[in-house]
Order: C-alpha cells, then structure tokens, then sequence
C-alpha cells in the first residue's frame, strides 16, 4: 500500500503542482503517508505473525 501511494504521490506531485511532504504542520499527503504506514504495519499484527491470511 505505501509504495501505491509513492506512485500516486510522484504523478500528483509532476502533473499538477508541487506538493511538498511537510511535517510541521502534517499536510494531507504527509497524513495520507502516515495512514497507508499505519495499515501496512497494522495488516501483519492483524493476521499474526505468521503472514497467513484467511
């Protein structure tokens, strides 16, 4: 999920205008970065440490 948003975060950031990562205050894309983190590192304590998913 985080490198998705990587992907998404270089073709918002070429084609439109710059949008930098800024973390004082936390911008949405910095927040949306920090979300897509939290889901990946939460999927793995969700399903155990094994990896196996139903």
């Amino acid at each position: 999920m985080t490198f998705i948003w990587l992907i998404v975060w270089f073709v918002a950031n070429n084609v439109g205008a710059h949008e930098p990562l800024l973390l004082d205050p936390v911008n949405g894309w910095t927040g949306t970065l920090i979300l897509a983190i939290a889901l990946d590192l939460g999927s793995s304590h969700a399903y155990g440490r094994s990896g196996a998913r139903p």
